[in-house]
């Protein structure tokens, strides 16, 4: 009997057991799986705000990109000069082949833009490309608030800092901007070598119109600096020069570059500050390789109309030693893109290109820190982007260069 009534409270202690256990684990079943959930929900509806300073070329097509994200609900552009001026913007830009791609992607209409087609790249005129991103911003869902004539300073910062919800500043505001100095970002930079020595050459014709026009790129020029410096200085093998003719038909421009070496000809053009032998040398250039329909320039011209290089100089690329951060008191990301992160004190013509390189990791970097809880993930977003402009720079050390000038 006894035997009988201890087995059935075991037996009655064991379903007790049992049904606390699988009321335990059916909680928390239920608690995961509305956490699972409430995660998904929470991620699916999480928001961004971007703030992009400069209406640049490289600021408008993050802007392009921005308007595209789904998880941007808000964008507001800050452009220190007036819409005309913007759009008015005279110096020609050449967007090389791999761009004309990604831009399309994103929905340019290059057949509906003012400009030409060579070897791939196309050529335009500044404006008209910005002129073209601004009229087709407000056609996707996320309308741009564009405000042309204000400067960003501390106080648009203030105002920044009040937006709620999380938010992503862009700072496009060139090599000289001061927008991620305000923000927090170092304004510290590195140098690095190309292993090339260059000279620049601008001529304004006002007589002329704003017609696009292709590149000339000459290989393998030699100078005779005899006449300039002495006997010695004559042309010599080492010096083999690239010539690279660029721009529209009223502002034409001249790079001269040269792989480093210890030629004495390249020795005296670095060291010997004469004016007149490097006017006279893009003054050359520029009447022996312009394109035939194009008149000659006169040395009279030169001296009124013609800003030049005194001497080489070596060309170096700046890369800002931090181009993103975040700010958890105000839940503010910062990254810097184009001139405001890395650039080079040389121009080719596809400068632009070293820029728009850095917007193709923007999309994906929006999606990551829009959902980005933990400080792990931030961190990881961030060195994600870091990575991305450090990888653009080590590439276009190794072909840059190459690419945009030597061939």
């Amino acid at each position: 009997m006894i035997e009988d009534d201890l087995a059935h409270y075991m037996q009655a202690s064991y379903s007790h057991a049992s049904m606390h256990i699988f009321i335990t684990i059916s909680a928390v079943a239920v608690f995961i799986g509305t956490r699972h959930v409430f995660c998904k929900i929470r991620k699916e509806m999480a928001h961004l705000t971007v703030i992009i300073i400069g209406a640049g070329p490289i600021g408008l097509t993050a802007a392009l990109i921005a308007v595209q994200c789904k998880r941007v609900h808000r964008l507001v552009i800050f452009e220190e000069e007036n819409r005309s001026l913007l759009e008015n913007r005279s110096y020609q830009i050449t967007i090389q082949p791999s761009l004309v791609s990604f831009l399309r992607s994103y929905g340019v209409d290059f057949e509906n833009l003012e400009g030409m087609w060579q070897d791939g790249c196309f050529y335009t005129r500044v404006g008209i490309y910005l002129e073209y991103i601004i009229h087709v911003l407000p056609l996707y869902t996320t309308e741009p608030e564009i405000r042309f004539g204000t400067k960003f300073s501390r106080d648009c910062n203030d105002a920044v800092d009040t937006i709620p919800g999380r938010k992503l500043v862009i700072c496009c505001d060139g090599r000289t901007g001061l927008a991620g100095q305000i923000l927090g970002l170092s304004d510290e930079c590195v140098y690095h070598s190309t292993g090339a020595f260059g000279a620049l050459a601008a001529i304004e014709r006002n007589n002329q119109t704003l017609v696009p026009r292709p590149d000339i790129r000459v290989l393998n020029i030699g100078f005779d600096l005899s006449a300039y410096v002495s006997s010695e200085y004559e042309e010599d093998t080492k010096s083999k020069f690239t010539l690279k003719i660029f721009g529209n038909s009223r502002c034409r421009f001249l790079a001269l570059a040269v792989r480093k070496s210890d030629s004495k000809v390249v020795k005296a053009l670095k060291t010997v500050l004469d004016k007149s032998m490097m006017r006279n040398i893009f003054l050359k250039c520029f009447n022996t390789y312009k394109r035939p329909e194009e008149s000659s320039i006169s040395d009279s011209f030169c001296l009124n109309n013609m800003k030049f290089s005194p001497r080489l100089y070596e060309i170096r690329l700046s890369q800002k030693t931090e181009s993103a951060a975040y700010i958890s008191d105000c839940d503010l990301f910062v990254i810097a893109e184009g001139g405001a992160s890395r650039s080079f004190n040389f121009n080719t013509g596809m400068d632009i290109n070293l820029g728009m390189k850095g917007l193709s990791s923007l999309e994906p970097f929006i999606e990551r820190i829009t959902v980005a809880e933990t400080e792990y993930n931030i961190m990881s977003s961030l060195i994600y982007k870091m990575e991305h402009s450090d990888k653009i720079c080590s590439d276009f050390l190794k072909h840059g260069l190459k690419d945009y000038l030597f061939l």
